[in-house]
């Protein structure tokens, strides 16, 4: 055989990049870390759900963040656009809302691929499995609190040894940031794209491109700061010393509902490492409220995310109620414990 042919090119790879097959032991190890997580949900209340491989492109689309996430997209036999599952969220939210009529448990769990295609990740597409829990009905500070304290104990439960720290945003109060700076939408899509890559020397530039006030300067400045949770009567405070009476004024509701989370945090959850980021930016385009992210040492990535997604169901539906969840990638969970090994 000659050297051609022992080439392989990376069409002609048996497995494509981003996807992984599992042989016999591997597969053992993820079905034993699996029922443990399924039995520790069921104690907590949550009822398993089962998700399709595909749905409606466009259910996708009308949540993503243009720009961010590009679909790999089929045809159904009547022309419809389908895709894989992007965001599985929406995808639960979806399924139960079709079901509003059953008497079903509202507190739900599920173990489900999805396939994402990253920009970050040099435009390859990766299959993901993921768990997650969501809680249809309520969505307050202490069911919030509640899904993380099952989360601590997932943690506990596969990589005791091993700590996390939790980043909090909130989609409300950045949604009112930008209003105060009154940029137009593109504008708004170029600095939501620097924010979510974190490109903080492009941000600047484009802010002194675009003739910022001296004062919304400062705003930015204070976005691209992330403070600890115990620290946020400073971060309110400079941030009443750079506004108007007015534009303060736009924030408080949102700043009272965000001090009062992190009181009740504060007293109820020692030993999470817990930051406030203001410039949290997720792919998404459903969360109204708080937003979390979980990340470990040494990994730009995170491993989980959440939050509040109060307007959701509501979408499908026109029925009114508040939800919350988070979702997890085994994936970073499996590689973690073996390196531990």
């Amino acid at each position: 055989m000659n050297q051609k042919n022992k080439t392989i090119s990376s069409e002609q790879k048996w497995i494509p990049d981003g996807f992984h097959f599992l042989g016999p032991e591997e597969s053992k190890n993820r079905r034993n870390l699996l029922q443990s997580f399924s039995d520790l949900f069921e104690r907590e209340g949550y009822s398993e759900i089962t998700l399709p491989s595909f749905d409606y492109s466009n259910s996708f689309r009308s949540q993503l963040q243009e720009g961010v996430e590009s679909l790999l997209v089929t045809k159904d036999w009547d022309g419809n656009e389908l895709s894989p599952g992007v965001d599985l969220t929406l995808q639960v939210v979806k399924g139960m809302a079709a079901r509003s009529h059953w008497e079903e448990n509202q507190k739900v769990y599920y173990f489900a691929k999805k396939i994402r295609d990253h920009k970050k990740r040099n435009a390859s597409r990766r299959e993901i499995l993921q768990i997650g829990i969501e809680s249809l009905g309520k969505s307050d500070t202490n069911q919030l609190i509640s899904q993380i304290q099952i989360l601590r104990k997932l943690w506990d439960l596969t990589l005791p040894n091993k700590s996390f720290t939790i980043v909090f945003g909130h989609s409300s109060f950045f949604r009112s940031l930008l209003g105060i700076l009154g940029w137009n939408d593109e504008q708004t899509k170029v600095l939501r794209q620097f924010l979510y890559t974190k490109n903080i020397p492009e941000l600047m530039s484009l802010a002194a491109r675009e003739n910022t006030k001296e004062s919304h300067m400062q705003i930015i400045q204070i976005l691209l700061k992330p403070i600890l949770a115990n620290e946020m009567s400073v971060f309110q405070k400079n941030l009443e010393s750079i506004l108007t009476k007015e534009e303060f004024g736009l924030l408080k509701n949102d700043l009272e509902t965000i001090s009062s989370f992190f009181k009740v945090w504060n007293q109820q959850m020692n030993g999470i490492s817990c930051i406030w980021d203001p410039s949290l930016v997720r792919d998404l385009s459903y969360y109204t409220g708080f937003m979390f992210q979980g990340y470990v040492e040494q990994d730009p990535e995170p491993v989980f995310a959440g939050g509040v997604y109060n307007e959701l169901y509501a979408s499908f539906t026109g029925i009114q109620k508040d939800a919350c969840g988070f979702a997890l990638h085994l994936d970073s969970l499996e590689a973690m414990l073996n390196k531990e090994k």
